[in-house]
């Protein structure tokens, strides 16, 4: 079967990880696949992954050129379905599927997001034939503000993380050699698009006020509002114990070799980041949002994986950040418990072969 994927972010993050790996295990099983992206970060690591890509692609609500555009070069590849993994060029990616004559669209969303009512974004949506979503949450706020959409429609496929526990030791060591700092170190850190979605802001004064001794925070990713950020950690008079890492391409290998993960979003779908370091054996704080209690809080037989804490609330976070580097220095066996109980999950729940199996049922009905 033949998949076209439709991506127009310029950054590398966790929705271009999803699509790499269904790309890639689609692409394995036999099936052609082309991402529709721009030319830069994202391109660049799909090439070098060797996913075929294709700079045709609708930009946006207002940009009809690039719409009819996309649209002939659709006609061209003959695609058996479209997959729609960007919301902004919703309206115009559809449009041209249907210009096309494409049998089947599906779009996927990895963020909690209302359904945009009987906008021209809205009425494409409604006309699509399935909706995969990466978690309970993002199904129910949808459902509940798109009173219309057919239930069964919205299919929540966990996203699928590969193990790294297996290099942890050497990747820490090659962390603390990058940033320079002892063996004893206690590494804390947070990634993502740097972005106030993120709640890095909340970390950083978590950070501060929880003043773990021999502590260092390591903040990887980019984006526009890190020069606010360390701004902000000036003032907070941590600027010497923070580490800007920037955008990495290895963020899955730098995230195993921390002590301490901490997601401190205010709104995700599945945190990929999260997911991460719970391949990589690395412990995790989680704010209490989209997906973080299906992958951290006790399950029926299952113990905890992880601590959740209240969104938002740095005092909150600053005291889970405390009690966590205690246990690291003094009850290793609980940790490892909570550590562990979060890398059977994620070979468990959260295996790409999983996701890519589901997925492949959606998109071809395989």
């Amino acid at each position: 079967m033949k998949l076209v994927i439709q991506n127009t972010s310029r950054v590398w993050g966790g929705n271009e990880k999803w699509l790499a790996t269904l790309a890639t295990g689609l692409i394995d099983r036999g099936h052609s696949v082309t991402v529709s992206c721009a030319s830069g970060p994202v391109q660049h690591e799909l090439i070098t992954r060797r996913i075929p890509t294709s700079p045709f692609r609708p930009r946006g609500s207002i940009d009809f050129v690039s719409g009819l555009t996309f649209a002939a070069w659709l006609g061209l590849e003959r695609p058996d379905v479209l997959l729609l993994t960007s919301w902004r060029p919703t309206a115009w990616a559809a449009a041209a599927a249907r210009l096309a004559g494409v049998d089947r669209m599906v779009v996927r969303l990895g963020i909690v997001r209302d359904f945009p009512g009987r906008t021209p974004r809205g009425i494409a949506l409604e006309k699509i034939d399935a909706l995969i979503v990466n978690s309970e949450e993002i199904r129910e706020t949808w459902l509940a503000t798109a009173p219309r959409f057919p239930p069964e429609k919205v299919h929540v496929i966990l996203n699928g993380v590969r193990s790294r526990l297996a290099e942890r030791s050497a990747l820490s060591a090659m962390l603390r050699h990058e940033i320079g700092c002892a063996s004893d170190t206690v590494l804390i850190g947070g990634a993502g698009h740097v972005a106030p979605r993120k709640g890095f802001d909340v970390l950083l004064r978590a950070f501060a006020s929880a003043a773990v001794p021999g502590s260092r925070l390591v903040i990887l990713g980019g984006g526009d509002h890190r020069q606010a950020l360390e701004t902000l950690a000036r003032e907070l008079g941590i600027a010497g114990s923070v580490t800007w890492l920037g955008h990495r391409l290895d963020g899955a290998g730098i995230i195993a070799g921390l002590d301490l993960f901490v997601l401190s979003s205010h709104n995700e779908g599945m945190a990929n980041v999260m997911l991460e370091a719970m391949a990589g054996g690395t412990p995790v704080i989680a704010s209490d949002i989209s997906g973080v209690r299906r992958a951290l809080r006790q399950a029926g037989e299952r113990p905890a994986a992880g601590w959740i804490v209240a969104p938002g609330d740095a005092d909150e976070l600053a005291t889970a950040i405390r009690a966590a580097a205690v246990a690291l220095r003094e009850d290793r066996q609980a940790v490892s418990q909570l550590a562990g109980e979060a890398h059977w999950r994620a070979e468990n729940w959260f295996s790409p072969a999983r996701m890519i199996d589901e997925c492949e049922k959606i998109l071809f009905g395989a």
